[in-house]
């Protein structure tokens, strides 16, 4: 009895393995596993199974096949559905499996999802139904059963990476928030501070000494989430200015340097943010640019000799290049003021480079800045 039951076990379990290492398709009285599958997107895959045996194609349509799979997990099942008041079997992508779940299809002119929920509900959640009703009303009613999800209900996006993530959040009753799309304003200081290009062999830079630049740092910002994950892609568009003035003196010549500048600043980021409640800290690595509008470098010399001081022509010189390139690294941390409201406050350091050649300064920030989304 033992023995039979070790066999069985083994069966099902090998079963379980090859169907999740090999493409498959399954009727309603075999399983065909290792077979090769012909990929034909989401319209052709919708109806038909197409399986590539030697040199010759074989079509099954959803009334001959009841499910297939593909090795990158994708799977497909044959269902019933109406389309604009017409029934057709057709297959239909399975994006979620669970006690709800979640199946996609992609038809002629048709884009749309439905949920197949206690296996005695299936229905359709078009992004707008007859009555003209957006699809977040639907799937609040459908999921009035856990009011944990009911904020997300209204922030879940109309793709299969976001419903995919909601009904998995629905299956399990999860209190989290949701990721969504966000952008507003930020506003804050910046502090600026000049690095001389180490290679530079000018006496008057090498002894020029600037104070660092403390002014107001305003602008849009863009935080888009990856895949519906907690992380995330954040950009934003700033604007500050800058400026800076220095004097050197030696026993041949006194100098006095001002540099004043206008910048735009563009950094391109992935942020993660832990998904706790309320309070949501977060942490962002990536790449800066910035763009100098206004950019005006002034040294006025004298030469000393034997106490006489002779004032030379102002010389307009490119100190710093119009733009700049770096890294950006930066951590803060989110309140959320409602479901959809957050503001932000963030530390942000910044370390860019030049791309032109010697005798010109960097340029190095450090960002203090709060920002809500609209």
């Amino acid at each position: 009895m033992k023995l039979k039951t070790y066999i069985i076990l083994t069966l099902i379990l090998s079963t379980i393995i090859v169907k999740g290492q090999s493409e498959y398709f399954s009727t309603d009285s075999s399983t065909s596993f290792g077979i090769k599958l012909i990929d034909g997107g989401d319209l052709i895959n919708s109806q038909f199974c197409v399986v590539k045996q030697g040199d010759k194609t074989i079509k099954y349509t959803p009334n001959e096949v009841k499910e297939f799979g593909f090795k990158d997990g994708r799977v497909y099942i044959s269902k019933e559905i109406q389309i604009i008041d017409s029934s057709i079997r057709v297959f239909l992508e399975r994006l979620h499996k669970g006690e709800t779940v979640l199946y996609y299809y992609k038809g002629k002119g048709v884009k749309t999802f439905f949920i197949e929920k206690d296996s005695t509900l299936f229905v359709e959640v078009p992004k707008q139904d007859t009555d003209k009703e957006d699809y977040s009303k639907q799937l609040l009613n459908l999921t009035k059963d856990c009011p944990n999800v009911s904020d997300a209900c209204k922030l879940v996006g109309y793709n299969k990476k976001s419903l995919s993530k909601f009904i998995a959040r629905y299956n399990k009753c999860e209190l989290k928030p949701f990721p969504f799309l966000k952008y507003g304003l930020f506003f804050g200081m910046v502090q600026s501070k000049l690095v001389l290009n180490s290679s530079s062999s000018d006496e008057i830079l090498l002894n020029a000494s600037f104070k660092n630049d403390y002014n107001i740092y305003l602008g849009l910002f863009v935080d888009a989430p990856i895949s519906a994950s907690d992380f995330s892609i954040v950009t934003s568009l700033g604007l500050y200015k800058s400026s800076f003035s220095s004097n050197t003196l030696s026993n041949t010549y006194v100098a006095d340097l001002l540099i004043n500048q206008t910048t735009i600043k563009v950094p391109l980021m992935v942020r993660y943010t832990i998904p706790s409640f309320n309070f949501r800290p977060y942490f962002n690595i990536g790449l800066n640019y910035s763009y100098n509008l206004r950019n005006e470098s002034v040294i006025y010399k004298a030469e000393i000799d034997n106490n006489i001081i002779q004032y030379q022509t102002p010389v307009k010189e490119d100190l710093i290049y119009d733009h700049q390139f770096g890294y950006a690294c930066g951590m803060g941390i989110q309140y959320h003021i409602n479901y959809k409201r957050i503001i932000f406050v963030e530390v942000r350091y910044n370390k860019e480079y030049s791309l032109k050649a010697v005798d010109i300064f960097n340029k190095n920030t450090i960002e203090i800045i709060s920002g809500i989304n609209f």
